[in-house]
């Protein structure tokens, strides 16, 4: 990068750098373009090509940035500065032992936010050459930080030695913070080198596709360096390196006085440095202003960390997620849609930035608001959001100022909470898909990926005094579902109810199907104990061979469904009994619970006397009335007595049973 004071203000004064160099064109060094062709590492781009906005990052000046300088060497007269002027501030240190490796740093505050995160800098100052002159006079580095005032640029400062610079990324605990981020070497002239750590945590290091740099590898370090001119293109002269997941990496930088096989080396550039390190004791050291240093010739150099790229950064591509992938019928649920909004210089702001969603028809939207989910903080107010209702609700969000700087670098989550619609009816399928788009300024919208929820109702059973399929059933919505039950030992259906409806027991003895579900359901079964009917014949007088005593009874009534029904049971007395003696014999009936009358058909030889013992029941005249609809027994003894013994049998029975 051009010298500081260039680089800042058009008045400033240029004198070189360094006065010898080598050639352009000379044999041994190795353009970038070249290098990039047999390494893998060095990808050159082209202009105008997408940049990888997940690398956006970078590091910058903010209003609140400050700076606290520390040598902690315990080497005496130390050689400071701290100047304001031509629109920077900066601060450094003559180095003046090697016992100052490592121990001089200095600490940057605010600079830019890292996903919620306030990010810190501290710069470590930790190695530089053993750099002699021909007579024999060891020199050190200037080593140093710059901050532009009028933009968000921060850089290293330097001299015409180099010098090794561990760079930590800091939260404000003093944590090491891990970050994706861009550093890019802009404007490369008049010999300046610029040093790579190979074993650093690099995803991408770039040129151009017309660089002029050249490249050499060596010492641990990837090498970009300059000729010894001065340069205006300042993209052509640049390095860009994507560092990931990291939260330190070291640079090297320097003028290349003594850098091998740059430009300006020179084994011993006597003059150069002493007059240079001259200027710097009186005009740099103890100096305030930068424009009197730089009027007096205590000129330095320096390389900020700049994150723009060969093109743009690729615009923010949503993702999308939903807070239920299965939803219970009308119940509430969440979109959200995610992106990152990549760092960008102020004349690559977008001139608009606009989310757009649509639903499907099945559901529509309660309300929408937008999160800086860095901080997870409502931002809505930031943003215009509409909601347009119609057969398909959509939503649009659009950033209300891209002009300003807070958007960028900033991550968001828009959320979306929607329900089913109560009028939607599912048919064959029961899931929803989703997908939401994000367009800046006139470009392709980018799509997010789909999401899909699925829909379902429950299906809850109730029995009792059986068994049924087991309740809270899931079924898809727009479904089928089949619903079994069975009795327990000696019980009868007795009702079947959906949704607090009676449904005939004919049709639905023990299965009953939802079909096309688009609501809860409830099914509850009833079985009732089967009721037992008891009649008891009762007969007096003497038995004689005259056959067996037969009688005959019909019962006829209405079950508990209302249904009019007749059934005829026969009892025999097949049993001697004595004269004058009483004997006794029943017989039960299992018959549908409900209101029946008994009654005795007639037969010769024995006539009805009374009915007794009636339970559940009443009385009239040659009948009694039994009540099993309320419960489960009922009882009645028949009453007869011989009155004929002569000449007659008794009845002899045949029974024909015929099915339903």
């Amino acid at each position: 990068m051009k010298r500081l004071t260039k680089w800042l203000a058009s008045a400033a004064l240029i004198i070189p750098m360094c006065l010898t160099g080598l050639t352009a064109h000379a044999a041994n060094h190795v353009s970038a373009l070249d290098a990039a062709k047999t390494n893998d590492e060095i990808t050159v781009k082209k202009y105008g090509d997408e940049e990888d906005s997940n690398y956006s990052f970078r590091l910058k000046r903010t209003d609140k940035t400050t700076c606290i300088w520390t040598d902690s060497s315990g080497v005496s007269e130390k050689k400071l500065f701290h100047q304001t002027g031509l629109n920077i501030e900066r601060w450094g240190q003559m180095i003046t032992s090697d016992a100052q490796k490592g121990k001089v740093s200095c600490y940057l505050t605010n600079m830019g936010s890292y996903k919620g995160k306030n990010t810190n800098l501290r710069i470590t100052f930790m190695d530089w050459p053993t750099y002699r002159t021909e007579s024999g006079e060891r020199y050190y580095p200037v080593v140093g930080v710059a901050l532009s005032l009028t933009t968000d640029f921060y850089g290293l400062t330097f001299s015409d030695i180099w010098y090794e610079a561990k760079m930590e990324i800091l939260d404000d605990s003093g944590n090491p913070l891990k970050v994706d981020m861009t550093y890019r070497a802009d404007d490369l002239d008049y010999g300046q080198i610029f040093g790579v750590k190979k074993t650093d945590p690099i995803d991408g290091l770039a040129i151009p596709e017309d660089s002029r740099v050249y490249y050499t590898d060596q010492d641990g370090f990837h090498y970009f360096y300059a000729e010894n001119l001065n340069s205006s293109e300042y993209d052509k002269d640049s390095v860009q390196v994507q560092y990931g997941n990291t939260s330190t990496f070291t640079l090297r930088v320097g003028g290349g006085v003594a850098f091998p096989n740059s430009f300006t080396y020179s084994q011993y550039a006597s003059e150069k440095i002493k007059k240079d390190y001259a200027r710097f004791e009186k005009y740099l050291i103890g100096v305030s202003d930068v424009e009197e240093s730089t009027n007096a010739g205590a000129v330095l150099g320096w390389i900020a960390g700049s994150a723009k790229g060969y093109g743009p950064f690729t615009p923010p591509v949503p993702t999308k997620s939903v807070s239920k992938t299965e939803v219970h019928g009308s119940e509430t649920f969440e979109y959200r849609i995610n992106f990152k909004v990549p760092e960008c210089q102020p004349a690559d702001y977008y001139s608009s930035m606009v989310m757009t969603d649509t639903l499907a028809a099945a559901i529509t939207a309660d309300s929408v608001s937008v999160y800086d989910a860095d901080n997870v903080k409502d931002v809505s107010s930031y943003f215009d959001i509409q909601v347009t209702k119609g057969t398909q609700d959509k939503i649009t969000v659009s950033a209300k100022d891209t002009a300003s700087g807070w958007i960028y670098g900033k991550s968001f989550e828009i959320r979306i909470t929607v329900h089913k619609r109560p009028e939607y009816v599912f048919g064959s399928s029961n899931v929803v898909s989703n997908q939401a788009s994000l367009q800046v300024d006139s470009n392709t919208p980018k799509k997010s990926n789909t999401v899909q929820t699925s829909f379902y109702y429950q299906i809850t059973t109730e029995v009792e005094n059986g068994n049924i399929t087991a309740s809270n059933r899931k079924v898809p919505a727009g479904g089928s579902m089949n619903i079994s039950y069975s009795p327990l030992t000696n019980y009868y259906l007795k009702s079947v109810t959906v949704d607090q409806k009676p449904v005939d027991l004919d049709t639905y003895e023990s299965k009953y199907s939802f079909t096309k579900v688009n609501a809860d359901h409830h099914i509850k079964v009833v079985y009732a104990k089967n009721p037992v009917l008891t009649i008891t014949k009762e007969v007096t007088g003497k038995w004689d061979e005259f056959g067996t005593p037969t009688f005959l009874f019909q019962i006829d009534g209405t079950d508990f469904n209302g249904i009019r029904r007749t059934y005829y049971e026969a009892l025999c007395i097949p049993e001697q009994f004595a004269e004058d003696g009483v004997y006794r014999k029943s017989f039960t009936m299992n018959i549908p619970a409900g209101k029946w009358t008994v009654s005795e058909i007639a037969v010769s030889r024995f006539k009805l006397t009374r009915i007794k013992e009636v339970q559940n029941g009443t009385i009239s005249g040659q009948t009694v009335q039994l009540n099993t609809q309320d419960h489960d027994t009922a009882k009645a003894t028949f009453c007869n007595q011989i009155t004929t013994y002569q000449n007659f049998s008794h009845n002899d029975l045949e029974i024909n049973e015929f099915g339903k």
